[in-house]
Formats: structure tokens, C-alpha cells, sequence
């Protein structure tokens, strides 16, 4: 492929500088192969790590399997297509059409993904929070790629008010449940109301009505089903005359503690009626509830509870700290419906054993539940557990970049808190094909001395010529491992030295606040490596080496703001801005890169000369459309070696998960092109149809035109004659929000924002 010429777009948008020098230089890659111990290769390696989960199930690629799709607060969802029974390939491609329906910032923080066949076309619909309780979008296949259409908020008639209509009530952190409760055809929805303690039935009136099959018609037929009230103990009361009490909840303003449920309606006993498993954000296990419909004259009641549910023969009690969830799926295809348990409370502190799987070993019509692993998935994904801080260095001097992986740590739920180690994976790849093998999870032992917080940077500090290693920890400072090999040429021996450096000169520990992310790079050019180091609030710290002595480690503060840099985000309170500097790409030109908390890249020039100057030349604002989605960590390398000297990324991310990209085509530094690309998109803001225009695009055949999201995910894309000079996109599948509209030709590119309004 031609390398392409970009110009220099500087936009104005929503108060902030965006700027984007190259497009999309990188493309994701999942195969390279990643060998884990005892010769297993972890099959889902960069599909980045799992946290809190909830799992959906839908054929994404109409081959008549079932896929699976992983939503996540927080990081958005994720889509894996089935290989064999149990069996799935992480398949980032299709997370472009769920993109649209989560781009809404509270999305990340709250709500849930359901794939749910509501109007019965065998074609999985979706369910999601939207900007209130529930948002229906009806499913259909574009090109055998599953798509959606939103269809309609879920609300009912006002009472008080006629005409008027009410959202269904769903708790921002909630999962409500969805099945067809009174068996007559269409489905229903249970959510607990405002206080989280009763369950309300919303039933779905359509075919009462005389409404198609595939409608969505909401009564509100029971402000307390079950006739059970959950308060502060683990334990719900039962036969409870729930109208009054419902009432006075509805006038309280003031949330219980139990205002964070999950449901998963199940019928365990296959009585013909729903029972359900209950989280709650205020314990660590599942509750079971059963149903007595027929017991008590086909009223849903629940007549009897298990307070900590662990299988059907009880064999191991769920334990998912906290606000766990099950979801009821049948996600390793041998025919009947398991249940997979994570815990979907986004503040939850575990981050590795965070989906146990309850394997069906009977059928659907008489299930059998036993516990198989907490670990579901997890184990086939490179995850260290929360926060993943990626550095490549030869480590052995075969000439290869291997690959380092430290993290904030793993969950320890004895002592409360997070427990950091380091992974070293030897990389084994020849040219064109990537591989990496694992040496230890627990590379230098830092597990045994309790570390907290695992960020690596590798260079020589102490001027001797020898490679040290510093970690940067979770409250800010630093250790550092100091190499004592016989020379430069040989692996290095690293050897802890101390917990804390220091400036010498005054004794004041360095510290960057709240998690240090280091880089060791000589940014002054004085012939002397700096450290400098990211932090939790975005800000990025240079602290000068003035050591005059081989062996002695000397730094002292600069600034904070280095370069102008700072990802400090108001509306959140954070930043974590984690640099990168040095070559990226073919060029092999020095650059600045920061992950930042939202999860884009953003890439600085004009600090290459030593100068230091007050400002950086931020070049790219969100490079390559690259997105982590949540504190992005990056790492270039050549992994392969191969002749271009093309570059490959490995992007970190909060859920102490990584992605693998590589360099999909040669760059020059003398690539910009000055002409001024004249595009237009209007009408902008945009409701139902876009049109993107061009005139003086050059000599080109072609134009590419693309639609894209704010996260990177790519929309809708076209190619046309370069003499059309317009393209027409339907948009009115599309949610509100920010988008995209990139044109292209051969040479040049222009990228465009669009609003859309509803």
C-alpha cells in the first residue's frame, strides 16, 4: 500500500484542540500468538482483560452460531465470534454496531447490553440503558453483519397525566430482568424500583391490545411481583403486603443500601414459572428466590430463598465482590443453558477471578449447575488484573524487543487491596509472524515484597552504561532496580536498590502524586537520561539528571507540565496520562505519545532538539483512531524484525488487558501535504441523512469517505469516483452524539466532526 500523505487538520471542537496529523497508520492484529505455561497458547491473548463482564449471546456473522458478546462499565462491549463449542475468536470488527447505542459517557459508568429476539424474526435484538431505563433497538443483517435500528424508549402511559408517557424505571446501576413472565408470547420486563426494594412487573400489553406480535406495549401490572421486599439484610421478607409499603417508597427521596440489584430470571425448577437469582451491591453472593405460582393460585410469589447460592448441589457458593451477576446463557454450545456469575459493580476491587462459570451438565428442561472456574476466559487473555503498563526491551540480546507487562495488581481479598507482579514474555517472532512466549508472571519477584503498583521503564539512570529499571507505584514514587552486569552487551542483572528515589541533593522523595507511569529518556540531550513520569491527574513530571558520577543516581524536579502537557479531565477529577517517547514508526523519528483516561493516544512533536520548550506541537489528538477506551498504556517496537522496519503496538488498559496493532503501511515525516482539501457535511447537526461533499480533490480515481465514532469505531464507509464529488449516508439508525466524517484520497485527507441530533 502507498503511504499516504495527510495534512495537518486543527479543529476546534467542544473546547478542546483536536488535531490529527495520520490516520489510521495502525490496524488492530490478533495473531500474535501468545504461549502461556506448560506450552498453552492463550487463544483470546489481546482481547484485553476482564473486570466486571456481563455476557450476551447472538449470531454477530449469520452462520448460524451463537457468538458472544462482553459489555463492560466503563470499557464498552467487546464482540467474539464461536470457532467450536466453547470455543471463540476475539473479533473486534463487529463492535462497530454496538458502538453507536453506547457512546453516551454515562454508558461507562452505568447500564447493560441484552440480546433479547423480542419480535421473534430469529434475529437477536438489543436492550440497552439509553438515556433512561430501557431503549429497545430492533436487530437486522447488513452484508451478514448484525446491525441495529432503534426502535423505541420502553415507556407506558401517565396516569396522572394523559398523554404523557413514563420510562420505565431501571436504577442506574442496574440489571433488570427480561422474559416472557405471563406466557403469552411477547416479552416482559421486572426491575426493582427507586428505593431497591420491590420488584415492578412491566408487562407488555401488545397482544391484549390487539397490537402485532412484534410490538412493545407497556402496563405497569405489578409494583411488587414476587410479594417480596428486599431491605438491609441479606435475607428478603417474604409474603409481604407490598402496596402500602410500595408507596411510601415512592415518596422517600432517600436510596436504601440495596439500591443496586441485578436479576436473572431462570425457571430452576421448571415449574412453568420464573424464579430468579438476585445480586445486590451490598454483599458478595447470589441469591436464589423461588417461585410458587402454582401454589398460590397463579399469582407469582416467591415462597422460599437460598441466602448464598453455590450450584445445584451447592458445591461452591458464589463469591463475586460485589454487586454480582448471572447471566443465563448457553455459552459453551453443547445445547442447554449455563450460568456465568462476574461481578458488574464498576468500583468492584476484583479483577482477575471475575467470571465463574457454573457449567449445565444435564439439560435446559432439568438443569444441573457445577461450578467449573472463576477464571472463565480470563485465563485465555493476557489480564494483571487492574491496570496494564506494557514496555518492550531485549532483555536476553537476541536483537528481538520482548515484552514486559507490569499493572496496578491483582485483587487480594484477604488483605483488601491490590498486589502487583510483572510478566516477561520472551518474543520468539520471525519476520511477518509475532509470537511471544512467557518466561514468569513474576519477573524480579515482586509479589513476595507486596508491591503496589507496577509501572516499568527501562534505560540506563545512573549513567554507567548499563540498563536500570525503575517501577513506578501506585502512590507516586519510585523503585528502582539497579544492573549489575559485567556490561552492556549481556542480559542485565537488576537488582533492587531502593523503594524510594530521592533527590541527594535535598533528600525529597520524587513523587508524581498517584500513579507514576515512567519513561527513562534523555530529553535535555546532555547526554544523561531523565526520568519522566505520568500520573493519576494527567500531568507530566521531568525530573533532570545531574548526576556527574557513573554509578550515582541524581534527579531533581523540574516541572510538572512538561512540555504543556496535561490530561487532567475536570469533569472527571483524573487523567492518567501514561507517556511513550521514542521511534513508532518506519521513520524512526522520537516522539512524545500519552495514553490519556478516555483511552486515545495523543502524540507530541518539537522537544527532538533538547531544547525542552515550554509547549509540544500536539500532532495527533487521537492517533491512528486508536482507542483503549480506558486509560490507555502504549508500547512501540519492531517485534518481527521485517525489512520495512514497520512497528507494532502493544496498548494497555484499565482492565489490565492489552491490544496488539501493527503499523499497516510506511509513513514519511515529509508526508503533508499543504493543499487545502475544500469538504463539506451538512446538514451539521444532521437528524435522518448526511452529505459529504468535495471539490479540488486532486487527480485521484477515488474517494474514500468514512463515518466514525468518538471511541474510533468505524460507522460507515464508502468508495467513490472522485468526479461524484458527494456521498449520501442514512444515518437515522445512528444515536445522538459526535462523529466522524473522514474523506480521502490517495493523497490527502480531511476529517470533519458531525452532530447528531434527535
Amino acid at each position: 500500500m502507498k503511504a499516504l500523505s495527510l495534512s495537518i487538520i486543527l479543529l476546534f471542537l467542544c473546547g478542546q484542540s483536536f488535531a490529527q496529523f495520520q490516520g489510521d497508520v495502525f490496524r488492530s492484529r490478533n495473531d500474535a500468538k501468545v504461549i502461556g505455561y506448560g506450552g498453552k497458547e492463550k487463544t483470546l491473548a489481546w482481547a484485553g482483560g476482564i473486570n466486571s463482564p456481563q455476557f450476551a449471546m447472538g449470531d454477530l456473522n449469520q452462520d448460524g452460531r451463537e457468538d458472544l458478546v462482553i459489555y463492560e462499565r466503563g470499557y464498552g462491549p467487546r464482540t467474539f465470534l464461536a470457532t467450536s463449542n466453547g470455543e471463540y475468536k476475539y473479533s473486534p470488527q463487529y463492535e462497530a454496531s454496538f458502538a453507536p447505542h453506547f457512546y453516551n459517557p454515562s454508558y461507562y459508568t452505568n447500564g447493560y447490553l441484552k440480546l433479547i429476539d423480542y419480535n421473534k424474526d430469529n434475529i437477536p435484538d438489543l436492550f440497552a440503558y439509553g438515556y433512561f431505563g430501557c431503549t429497545a433497538y430492533t436487530g437486522y443483517y447488513d452484508s451478514s453483519v448484525l446491525k441495529f435500528k432503534q426502535y423505541k424508549e420502553v415507556r407506558y402511559d401517565d396516569p396522572n397525566s394523559p398523554g404523557s408517557t413514563i420510562s420505565i424505571f431501571v436504577n442506574s446501576p442496574d440489571i433488570p430482568g427480561f422474559e416472557d413472565i405471563d406466557n403469552d408470547g411477547d416479552i416482559d420486563f421486572l426491575s426493582y424500583g427507586f428505593g431497591g426494594n420491590t420488584i415492578t412487573w412491566y408487562k407488555n400489553c401488545a397482544k391484549e391490545k390487539g397490537m402485532p406480535f412484534d410490538s412493545i406495549i407497556i402496563c405497569v401490572e405489578d409494583d411488587c411481583w414476587g410479594k417480596t421486599v428486599q431491605d438491609t439484610a441479606r435475607t428478603h421478607r417474604l409474603h409481604t403486603s407490598c402496596p402500602q409499603y410500595f408507596r411510601t417508597c415512592k415518596r422517600s427521596s432517600a436510596k436504601t443500601t440495596h439500591s443496586g440489584n441485578t436479576l436473572c430470571l431462570i425457571d430452576m425448577d421448571k415449574d412453568g414459572d420464573y424464579d430468579y437469582l438476585n445480586g445486590n451491591i451490598s454483599y458478595t453472593d447470589i441469591q436464589y428466590l423461588k417461585n410458587g405460582r402454582s401454589e398460590f393460585g397463579g399469582v407469582d410469589t416467591i415462597i422460599a430463598q437460598d441466602t448464598s447460592w453455590g450450584g445445584s448441589s451447592g458445591n461452591k457458593d458464589v463469591f463475586m465482590p460485589n454487586m454480582p451477576a448471572a447471566f443465563y446463557v448457553d455459552i459453551d454450545h453443547d445445547g442447554d443453558k449455563d450460568l456465568v456469575f462476574s461481578p458488574v459493580d464498576e468500583t468492584t476491587l476484583e479483577n482477575y477471578k471475575s467470571a465463574a462459570f457454573y457449567e449445565n451438565t444435564s439439560t435446559t428442561s432439568v438443569p444441573n449447575f457445577v461450578f467449573r472456574t472463576d477464571t472463565f476466559l480470563v485465563d485465555k487473555m493476557i489480564d494483571k488484573g487492574y491496570g496494564c503498563y506494557p514496555v518492550f526491551y531485549d532483555f536476553n540480546k537476541d536483537g528481538k524487543k520482548d515484552l514486559f507487562i507490569g499493572s496496578d495488581g491483582y485483587y487480594q481479598p484477604t488483605q483488601g487491596r491490590k498486589r502487583s507482579t510483572i510478566s516477561y514474555y520472551k518474543n520468539t517472532s520471525t519476520p511477518g509472524n509475532f509470537s511471544f512466549e512467557l518466561q514468569t508472571d513474576d519477573f524480579l519477584g515482586l509479589y513476595a515484597r507486596d508491591v503496589q503498583g507496577a509501572a516499568i521503564a527501562i534505560g540506563d539512570i545512573d549513567n554507567d552504561t548499563l540498563d536500570d529499571l525503575v517501577i513506578g507505584k501506585t502512590d507516586g514514587t519510585f523503585e528502582l532496580y539497579k544492573n549489575t552486569a559485567a556490561s552492556a552487551v549481556d542480559s542485565p542483572i537488576w537488582v533492587y536498590s531502593t523503594n524510594a528515589l530521592m533527590d541527594p541533593a535535598t533528600s525529597k522523595v520524587l513523587d508524581v502524586g498517584d500513579f507514576a507511569t515512567p519513561v527513562i529518556y534523555d530529553i535535555d540531550k546532555d547526554g544523561k537520561n531523565d526520568l519522566i513520569s505520568g500520573n493519576m491527574i494527567g500531568e507530566l513530571y521531568y525530573f533532570n539528571n545531574y548526576s556527574s558520577q557513573a554509578g550515582l543516581v541524581a534527579l531533581k524536579e523540574m516541572t510538572k507540565t512538561l512540555g504543556g502537557v496535561n490530561e487532567f479531565d475536570p469533569s472527571r477529577g483524573e487523567g492518567y496520562s501514561v507517556p511513550y517517547i521514542g521511534p513508532m514508526d518506519n521513520t524512526g523519528t522520537d516522539y512524545l505519545v500519552v495514553g490519556t483516561y478516555f483511552g486515545e493516544l495523543k502524540r507530541y512533536d518539537g522537544f527532538q532538539s533538547g531544547s525542552v520548550p515550554a509547549k509540544f506541537t500536539m500532532i495527533d489528538s487521537n492517533y491512528s483512531w486508536i482507542n483503549a477506551r480506558h486509560r490507555a498504556a502504549p508500547a512501540f517496537a519492531n517485534v518481527d524484525g521485517d525489512a520495512d522496519n514497520l512497528y507494532e503496538l502493544v496498548l494497555g488498559n484499565v482492565l489490565g488487558g492489552a491490544n496488539f496493532y501493527r503499523q499497516d503501511y510506511k509513513v514519511s515525516v515529509k508526508d503533508i501535504n499543504t493543499v487545502e482539501l475544500k469538504v463539506s457535511v451538512y446538514p451539521n447537526p444532521a437528524k435522518n441523512d448526511l452529505t459529504v461533499s468535495w471539490t479540488s480533490i486532486g487527480k485521484n480515481k477515488s474517494v474514500i469517505v468514512q463515518l466514525i465514532s468518538v471511541t474510533g469505531q468505524n460507522i460507515a464507509a464508502g468508495v467513490y469516483p472522485a468526479d461524484q464529488s458527494a456521498a449520501h449516508i442514512d444515518i437515522s439508525s445512528l444515536s445522538p452524539g459526535v462523529y466522524y466524517a473522514i474523506v480521502q484520497s490517495q493523497e490527502e485527507r480531511v476529517v470533519k466532526p458531525v452532530t447528531i441530533l434527535r
